[in-house]
This record gives C-alpha cells, structure tokens and sequence, in this order.
C-alpha cells in the first residue's frame, strides 16, 4: 500500500515497499527478503526526502506508528526520547510530512494543526500552526504540499493545506513563528480531496485531485471564483464524477506524474482498480485495465506500482506480463465542417504504425451511438527475421516501424462519424496516428 524512493546524494537510491505490518527493500527484483521494519499498525505512509548538513533522510508517517527515519543505513523510530527526537507533538499522530523552504512540515491527524521543525532539521522542538480559525468549514486537516506560483514578483513556494471538507488555505513567507515573515494569502473552497494522496507537484503548479475532479490551483484559484471547467479531467468530467461518487472512501486513490511517457496516472480503486491516463502533451485521456495498483511511484529507475502481492515496474515492453495488450479506441465525433448536412461515408483510412504484426478491428460509430467492431482478434506475435533465412527485399526487417495504410469500405449516412478501432498488439509496439475519410455531400437536414 506504500511505495516510497530514498534519495541520497550520492550513491544508488534504495526503494521501499509497505505492507501489512512491515516494510520491505524492494530494490532489486524477485523474491522479497526479510521485512526491514516489523510490527507496524499499517502499511498507509506518506513520505519526504530531506537533506541536511548532516546527510540525505527519508521519513515515513502513518498517523498510528511512530514515524520511521532512514538515513541510508539504520532505521530511528522518532519520539519525544529518540536520536533524533521531535519534542512538542505526540509523533503516532502524525499522519502526513511535507518539505517546504528547508523545513519538514506535518499534519497531526484528525485535527486542524499543522506542525514544523526547525531549518534544516530532522528533529527537534516542533512549533504548531493552528487551523483552527483559518477552516470556517471545520473538518481536520488532510495533506499539506508547496506550490509555485508568481503573485507579481517573481516565482516563488507557497505552502497549501487542504482540509477534509475541502478548503485550501495558501501561504507564502519562510518562517511560520515571524508574522513579519508568514502570511496568509487566501482561503478557498475547491472540493473534498479524495484520500491523503490528493496532490502532486504539476510542472510548477500543484494538481489536487477531489470530488469535483483534478484541478491545477495555478487555474483553478487564481480568480475571484473558482472555475471548474479548467480542471485537468474536464473532457472525461462524467467517467470522473461515477468513480468518485461510487469509491470516494475506498483507500488507493493517487495521482502520480511519469514524466519520461508524458503521463499523469489518476489510480482509481474500484472494486476492479483501474486508472486515468492523460497525455500531458496533448491533454487526452485513456483508461488503463489491468493494473490492480493500491499505490503508484515514479522512480529514477522507472514507474511502479504495488497491488495485493507484489511491486511491478509498468510501462515497460509490450506486453502485459506474457498477455497481449489489448486496447480500443473511439476518436472524437465529428460534422465534418458540414452540420446542417448528411453524408455517404464509403471508405475510411487509420493510419496505423506498428513493429509486429497487430490484431485490428475497425468500424465508422455513427450520429454518437457507440458500436463496437465486429470480428475476433487474432493472435499472431511479433517476430524478428532469422538471418539467412529469408530473402532480402521480401521482408519487413524485425524490431522496426513500419507502416499500415489501407483504405477499408464502409457504408453509413450519418450526419456525424468517428472512427472506431480495436485490437490487441500481439507483442509489438503499435501506434496509431490519424484517420481519413471519403463521404460524399448530402442536402440539408
């Protein structure tokens, strides 16, 4: 239920894995060795990376244990009497850590306090910011994050706390004791946050993820009002809304950023989990099946998931473990620069590249009535040439793109088409470009 990534300095990083009771190193692949930490109340951590003068440590809270502190080599069950110790605050209640200016910051758990170290610190007297008089609409606090923004002067951190009912209080200066040096900058209702997990840095921005969908505050706050249709799930607005209102107290709900693929993952846990994938380029959105993650993290060494019995390494090679992957996609519906009129459509072209030999269905979905391609997929993996077994200029060299353009017959009047394709890559790498279409004009509707 927890994937976490220490980051030192130098040196390889060390990932970590919780579960049940215990965590686990779960940096190499295979079997899973002994637990390195045993006897725990949960396995819900949430983490932060911090290096000081004294060296590169990763902390852990769960809101029931004392929180755990790795420095690279021992683990510390941090307390009041520990080395290092966090004095001021009863440590099993911390249940969420955030890193904000040089400080360690935490939400004590079911109560609207926030808590701070001092700079540069892993320890020590922890001094208290209370909520209360800030959260007109009570609740306790839920998770803390930074997020940049420039207010007029230039870039700059602020530091943002959701509440459970939804609001977000923002702040801007380093030192929370000075009041010549912190400062509230405004309050706002945005929507319940789903989970402790309900934000990730966006680029500079902060995106939040609650009942109303994934908003990026650097849009969705920076108004005199909030505007819901800014929010980065706005074109899958009804698929979002179902899952939300159907899993909203079901734990696993986790935004994670993979840069290196372009992606943001919206994890939805479901009684069958499944996720939302954007294209962080384009702005469109897929839905993932078959990854039955409780957790989610994008790693130096890649992007992970944990589900009920091990951590996976994802989007890497082309098939589901030894399944063919299998996808369907429907484009958008369009009038074709003609509303008023019908049309013939008599052939349709996709443009498809691919690096085996793909399985594909395609049909022309009509007037936004959504039908599937008839047919059965076929099963046929991708192969690379033998040397010397082939004759050279009659083959497709293995490994490579190549590719498919074939015009295919349809016949439909309709006065809006979208070209509907369905399949599974039998091993090889697919992609899918663009589609053209013949019609020809008919009158006015």
């Amino acid at each position: 239920e927890t994937l976490v990534e220490y980051l030192p300095t130098s040196g390889a990083s060390t990932l970590f894995a919780a579960a049940g009771t215990a965590i686990y190193n779960a940096t190499s692949a295979g079997a899973v060795g002994a637990a390195v930490q045993t006897g725990l109340t949960n396995a819900r951590w949430q983490h932060a990376n911090i290096t000081t003068p004294g060296g590169s440590f990763l902390y852990l809270v769960n809101g029931a244990d004392k929180p755990r502190l790795w420095d690279g080599a021992s683990w510390v069950s941090v307390d009041g009497a520990s080395v290092p110790a966090i004095t001021g605050v009863t440590t099993t209640t911390l249940v969420h850590v955030c890193l904000f200016k040089n400080r360690l910051f935490f939400v004590e758990k079911n109560t609207l306090s926030v808590w701070y170290l001092p700079v540069n610190s892993i320890g020590g007297a922890a001094a208290e910011i209370d909520l209360g008089s800030v959260f007109r609409l009570g609740g306790s606090v839920m998770a803390c994050y930074t997020w940049t923004i420039d207010a007029g002067n230039g870039a700059d951190d602020h530091f943002v706390i959701i509440s459970t009912n939804g609001e977000v209080a923002v702040y801007r200066g380093t030192d929370p004791s000075s009041a010549a040096d912190w400062s509230i900058v405004g309050v706002f209702v945005l929507g319940h946050p789903l989970d402790r997990r309900c934000g990730i840095k966006y680029g500079g921005d902060l995106a939040i993820n609650c009942m109303e969908g994934v908003y990026p505050l650097g849009k969705g706050l920076l108004s005199a009002s909030v505007d819901r249709r800014i929010a980065l799930t706005d074109k899958i607005q009804n698929s979002v809304s179902v899952a939300a209102n159907s899993y909203a107290s079901s734990f696993g709900w986790q935004l994670a950023l993979y840069p290196d693929a372009n992606m943001l993952i919206l994890n939805v846990p479901g009684a069958t989990k499944y996720q939302f994938a954007q294209n962080t380029i384009t702005g469109a959105w897929a839905r993932f099946t078959g990854w039955d993650a409780n957790v989610w993290l994008s790693a130096s060494s890649g992007l992970y998931y944990g589900d009920g019995s091990k951590v996976r390494k994802a989007w890497v090679g082309n098939a589901d473990g030894t399944t063919p992957i299998q996808f369907d996609v429907c484009g958008a519906f369009s009038y074709y620069g003609a509303k008023s009129n019908n049309k013939y459509f008599t052939m349709v072209r996709p443009y498809i590249q691919a690096s085996g030999s793909p399985s594909i269905l395609y049909a022309l979905n009509t007037d936004f009535a959504l039908q599937e391609p008839s047919g059965v997929l076929a099963t046929s993996p991708a192969t690379g040439m033998v040397w010397g077994s082939m004759t050279w200029g009659t083959m497709v060299w293995g490994g490579g793109l190549t590719s498919t353009v074939r015009w295919q017959s349809v016949g439909a009047v309709a006065n809006a088409a979208a070209i509907r394709l369905k399949g599974q890559n039998n091993g090889a790498d697919v992609r899918y470009t663009n589609c053209d279409a013949v019609y020809q004009l008919g009158g006015l509707l």
